[in-house]
Order: structure tokens, then C-alpha cells, then sequence
């Protein structure tokens, strides 16, 4: 991440990571509002993003921003899934997304938490957005949304963008997982990776379910913050979502499958070994015994004496091989 950004958007100790008074017309850039300016900021609409972990957001959420009770809830919510609850004039909005950070997993998904009403929308996060990034750089360079709705659809898309490259990561390990078992190669598989995908695909799914349902649900809303343009771009992004789930349900069920061939060409390879190795047995099992009972350390063996003995008993144990083998080979062994 550059470095103006960690002096734009600090982990400040108040919470306020960045608040813009959006301010209308082209090419004007919005205004820095601070705690001050967020409690008199009266004309025209605002954005306002925290850091919900905050004790002084929390504060202000329940104390000083006069949202409903249940929306305070939702929005510090510890845990929460992709939703989408209208609440007197407002939106509560709870969308996830990947996190793009240092050291992250990629199926790790964090959260972001809106209340958005005509006049202002709230967001909150504990992790950093590279989308909410890029809509606050373009706010400032006056070249962004300037209505409250127009942030939450900038936001959906942002988010739904950055799903693609993800799961297309996910197929192409599938790919040349599926070429290697059609070469039946399967030593050049990797089993851990491949469980990895499933799980990857799993809990990628478990968020992007109901979030595909969130969106499709505000693109249907009646709620007059939701006009013509937010319509169909909450409808663009309910159904790349769609196609995203989909893709992630074939990606999962790819991975089960593979993981099943896998595990069946190795027990056939086992039990091809483990064959060979029985009928080895069954042949010198009999030679072994026959050598051992001549191996006895007694007097009276036959042939003690004959310097030919050695080479009769050899020639013996061969002709027994070999009938084995006949008799192994009539009986369709192998």
C-alpha cells in the first residue's frame, strides 16, 4: 500500500479514518469533514468511514449518531453475514469482501458494514478496502459518486470485481490438476493444494451465497434511495456474483472429484503391488519350504554325499517355479 495512503487513511486512536462532505458537480473535489464537521455537516450528503473496533466510533454510534438501535447492533456486530434490512428511511447493508491484504488468505473474507439514508452513509470496517480505497481517491479528486447510493453501488461493484480473478485462480489449479490425472500422473499432484482449493471454494461460497441474495434483494427494493442507475447496478453486480457462486460450485465439485480419482489410482496402484507381491509369496513359499526342510542340520540327508545333489535339488526347485506359474497362470491369476 503507498504511503499516502497510511497518512490519508491512519488506524487513528478517535476511529475517524475519513469523512468527505459530498459535495456536487464535476470535477469539484469533496470536502474533509473531522468529528466537528461530521455533527454540523448539514447541507448536502456525507460519507463517513470508521474503524468500528474504535471505542470512540462506538461511542458516537450510540450516543451521537442518532441511528436505531438495531442498525448500532448490526454495524458493531462482531460476526455478521452479507444482509440487507431497511430500517425507517435508511439501508443497513453488510457486504464481504476478498481481503487484500498483506499476508491474507484469499478465502478470508472481511466485512464491511453500511447505514446509508439520502443524507449520509455510514461505513465501517476493521480491515482495510482496496475499493473503498479507490472510491475515497476518487472523491477527492472530485471525480466520484457524490450521493450516498452511489457509494453503496460503487462499493457492491468494487467488491464483485475482485471476486473474478480469485476463482479464475481456482480453475486454473483445477485444470492442471485434471490434466495430470489424465496423464495419470499422479505423483505430480498435489493432494494438499487440491484440498486447499475445495476448502477455498467452500468458504468462498458460504459468504458469496448470501451476498449474491443481499444484492439481488436491493436491486428489487422499493426503497426510494434505490433509483433507476442503482437498480441495474446493483443488478450487474447481483448477477457477476451469480456466476461467481456458480463457478465456485463447479470448482468444488471439480476438487471432490479429483480428490476421489486420486485416491482410487493410488489404492489400484496399491493393490496392483500388493498382487504382484501375493503371487511372489505363493510362489516361493513352496521353494522355501522345500529348502528349509532339506536345510535341517540331521543326519540322513539324501544326497549328502553326491557331488551332484546341489544342482539336482536347484534344477527341482526351478521345475516347481515354473509349474506354479502354469498352475497360477491356468487358474487366471495373472
Amino acid at each position: 500500500m503507498p504511503d499516502d495512503e497510511a497518512n490519508i487513511i491512519s488506524d487513528s486512536p478517535d476511529g475517524l479514518t475519513f469523512a468527505f462532505a459530498l459535495e456536487p458537480g464535476e470535477d469539484q473535489p469533496a470536502r474533509r469533514l473531522d468529528w466537528e464537521g461530521i455533527n454540523t455537516h448539514k447541507n448536502g450528503p456525507s460519507w463517513i468511514h470508521l474503524d468500528r473496533t474504535k471505542q470512540q466510533v462506538q461511542d458516537w454510534l450510540n450516543d451521537g449518531s442518532e441511528l436505531d438501535e438495531m442498525a448500532v447492533e448490526a454495524l458493531l456486530a462482531h460476526r455478521t453475514a452479507p444482509r440487507v434490512t431497511e430500517i425507517d428511511d435508511g439501508l443497513l447493508v453488510v457486504f464481504r469482501g476478498i481481503n487484500l491484504n498483506p499476508g491474507a488468505e484469499p478465502d478470508d473474507m472481511i466485512a464491511i458494514r453500511m447505514w446509508l439514508d439520502a443524507d449520509c452513509i455510514i461505513t465501517l470496517r476493521q480491515h482495510r478496502f482496496q475499493t473503498v480505497r479507490e472510491l475515497r481517491l476518487s472523491v477527492e479528486a472530485g471525480k466520484g459518486p457524490t450521493t450516498t447510493t452511489a457509494i453503496l453501488t460503487g462499493i457492491a461493484l468494487g467488491i464483485t470485481n475482485r471476486l473474478s480473478p480469485v476463482v479464475e485462480n481456482l480453475r486454473e489449479l483445477i485444470d492442471e490438476v485434471e490434466d495430470s490425472l489424465a496423464a495419470e500422473d499422479i505423483s505430480s499432484v498435489d493432494t494438499r493444494g487440491l484440498a486447499e482449493v475445495r476448502r477455498q471454494s467452500i468458504r468462498l461460497r458460504r459468504y458469496l451465497a448470501p451476498q449474491r441474495d443481499t444484492l439481488r434483494t436491493l436491486a428489487m427494493s422499493p426503497s426510494p434511495l434505490i433509483d433507476a442507475r442503482a437498480r441495474a447496478e446493483l443488478t450487474e453486480a447481483s448477477e457477476r456474483t451469480a456466476r461467481i457462486v456458480e463457478d465456485l460450485e463447479e470448482v468444488r465439485d471439480r476438487a471432490a472429484v479429483s480428490q476421489d480419482e486420486v485416491r482410487t489410482q493410488r489404492e489400484i496402484r496399491a493393490g496392483q503391488r500388493m498382487y504382484v507381491l501375493t503371487l511372489v509369496a505363493a510362489v516361493f513359499l513352496p521353494l522355501g519350504l522345500l529348502t528349509g526342510l532339506l536345510g535341517i542340520n540331521v543326519g540322513g540327508m539324501p544326497g549328502a554325499s553326491n557331488p551332484y545333489a546341489f544342482w539336482v535339488v536347484t534344477g527341482s526347485l526351478v521345475v516347481v517355479a515354473i509349474g506354479l506359474l502354469v498352475f497360477f497362470r491356468r487358474l487366471k491369476w495373472f
